[in-house]
């Protein structure tokens, strides 16, 4: 008889903690919160991956230039900036197929580029290969009149 006392007082202790409201805001968080966070973290996990890409397309093209524009002559800036653009897409740990969609177009105000007084502009671009999005990036330096 002891038992069963025992048994039926358990069973309405437990009834009486499914009636009550401890523990609801938990559950209604996983049910709820939960799944709505989901789609905000897949968000901002792409976003940040755009934007990494976006700041080492500027970074290159800013130190690409800057190889360009202190090199002796047009030959050796030509050669060396492409050398620095491989050394940078490697250094920054762009993935292969980046490398291989990198571009680099130089527009320059004077001919030859490394003239008095001129301004060069350097457009950079590649395809993420994660978004399949192409990033491009551009800088732009003025060259001293007195050059």
């Amino acid at each position: 008889m002891v038992r069963v006392k025992r048994t039926t007082s358990s069973i309405s202790k437990f009834l009486c903690s499914l009636k009550s409201d401890a523990g609801s805001a938990t559950v209604e968080f996983v049910a709820l919160a939960i799944p709505l966070f989901i789609p905000i973290f897949i968000y901002l996990n792409h976003f940040s991956a755009v934007s990494v890409n976006e700041v080492i397309a500027r970074s290159m093209a800013r130190e690409i230039l800057r190889v360009y524009v202190i090199s002796e002559n047009e030959s050796a800036a030509r050669d060396l900036s492409g050398k620095a653009t491989q050394m940078l897409a490697r250094q920054w740990h762009l993935t292969d197929s980046e490398i291989d969609s990198l571009r680099t177009q130089m527009d320059c105000t004077r001919f030859p580029c490394l003239t008095a007084d001129g301004r060069i502009k350097l457009t950079l671009s590649f395809t993420d290969e994660e978004t399949g999005r192409k990033v491009s990036a551009s800088a732009q330096e003025h060259l001293s009149p007195w050059l």
